[in-house]
């Protein structure tokens, strides 16, 4: 399958970046960096991102107790000069806080592509990430300062600050990275209107793969008509002359996998419909699960199963025979709204699974009205690898879905699983 994250040496990053036309050429764009301390100690860099995407960011620093989000425009600046940088003496940002610098003897980094329906424009972006710091830590709280802003929530602030569409905080596989992250102006998959065509190529592309089974082959001006009026399984791929993929659009394919917006009501409609179905080896219901009780466990043991299976959905507020009873009576204390309750529990649920699961990126968790009541839905992905429990009573144990059962994976079902990977990796 054709990649969408490599290992790049140092001394191959120049090529990479010189094959998108913009190694030694000036940019505009915005240098952010997130720096953490605990009790008032030194300042640790724990993230950071150079977007160039052509006009220039601006300047300021928020510095709370143990957090300070600090950003810098980039003006005119080449890529070339911005890596000597981070190479040698590094890059300051204001006063206090320490450089953003590559230590010696890091080289690798790796290239990943952000698909141009996942981004925040209609480009794909290139990301070049390298891990700078391993002591990176995330204290989290919320933020209070006299000359400050109240932030409720510095993950959430995070997530803002860096333009981050999701971010798990303490978990988040991301800290300790630098990112340069720059647009790839050679086209882009247009998908929209019932046409498919490539958008604004600059070089030769070409658009291949398969929509509902057809076999698509487009050249740069080419057009496809399609029918817009319902989903479509699509894998499309646009590469090019050197096979080098731009861009991608795919509902079988993660990371970033490609799923057309669903309106509320279909949603619930759907959910209503599995639940409906009953307990199913894609399908888990929980009344309720305290997190401070020893059967929490079974949370993670029903994500896991899941996502060593071909994924499934976990309900929170459904009886074992399918009664839609919702969380409020659990999880609400007497004077407390309902919705806010219910909200910090699903927080809690989503920084459990980050904390037990080793693949924590294989779910979506969201509170949904379901017949009119507040459910949480946790909606799971089949992992590339065998996922493990990493942490609780569990640990170091693989689950796998038996009909509506979440068991533990036996030594020849490993194998199996492993044997089928390899063979995937090697095609």
């Amino acid at each position: 399958m054709t990649f969408t994250q490599r290992p790049i040496q140092a001394e191959n990053l120049p090529s990479a970046l010189a094959a998108l036309g913009c190694y030694e050429m000036p940019l505009n764009g915005c240098l952010r960096a997130v720096f953490t301390r605990q009790t008032l100690g030194p300042w640790t860099y724990y993230i950071g991102q150079c977007v160039l995407a052509g006009s220039v960011g601006p300047d300021f620093a928020e510095v709370y107790r143990n957090f300070a989000f600090v950003s810098m425009g980039v003006n005119q600046r080449t890529i070339k000069s911005l890596l000597a940088d981070l190479a040698v003496e590094g890059i300051f940002m204001s006063q206090g806080l320490p450089s953003i610098r590559i230590p010696d003897g890091i080289e690798n980094w790796q290239e990943d592509i952000i698909p141009s329906h996942a981004g925040f424009s209609r480009l794909a972006f290139r990301r070049f990430a390298i891990s700078i710091e391993s002591s990176a830590f995330f204290p989290d709280a919320q933020l209070m300062d006299y000359e400050l802003p109240y932030r409720p929530s510095a993950a959430g602030y995070v997530k803002e600050f860096m333009s981050f569409k999701q971010f798990h905080d303490v978990n988040d596989g991301r800290r300790g990275q630098f990112t340069i992250e720059l647009p790839d102006r050679r086209g882009a998959i247009r998908y929209a209107g019932g046409l498919l065509s490539i958008k604004d190529p600059t070089v030769p592309l070409r658009l291949t793969g398969t929509l509902d089974g057809a076999t698509v082959d487009l050249r740069n001006h080419d057009v496809s008509e399609y029918d817009d009026t319902g989903s479509h399984e699509l894998d499309l791929w646009l590469l090019t002359k050197d096979s080098e993929l731009v861009d991608f659009l795919s509902t079988s394919y993660w990371p970033h996998k490609y799923e057309k917006a669903e309106p509320e009501s279909e949603r619930a409609e759907r959910h209503a419909e599995l639940i409906r179905q009953g307990e199913s080896q894609i399908c888990e219901f929980k009344e309720w699960i305290d997190l401070h009780h020893d059967k929490a466990s079974d949370l993670e043991k029903t994500v896991c199963a899941f996502s060593n299976q071909e994924g499934g959905t976990l309900f929170i507020g459904v009886t074992d025979e399918g009664d839609i009873v919702g969380l409020a009576g659990n999880v609400t204390r007497r004077g407390e709204e309902p919705a806010v309750a219910i909200a910090a529990y699903a927080e809690a649920v989503r920084k459990r699974l980050r904390e037990t699961l080793k693949d924590n990126q294989c779910f979506d968790l969201s509170v949904e009205s379901v017949e009119g009541t507040s459910l949480i839905v946790v909606i799971v992905r089949k992992s590339h690898d065998i996922n493990f429990i990493v942490k609780s009573e569990h640990s170091k144990t693989a689950f796998i879905r038996h009909g509506a059962t979440s068991m533990k994976l036996t030594p020849p079902e490993m194998k199996a699983m492993m044997e089928v990977e390899s063979a995937r990796r090697r095609m």
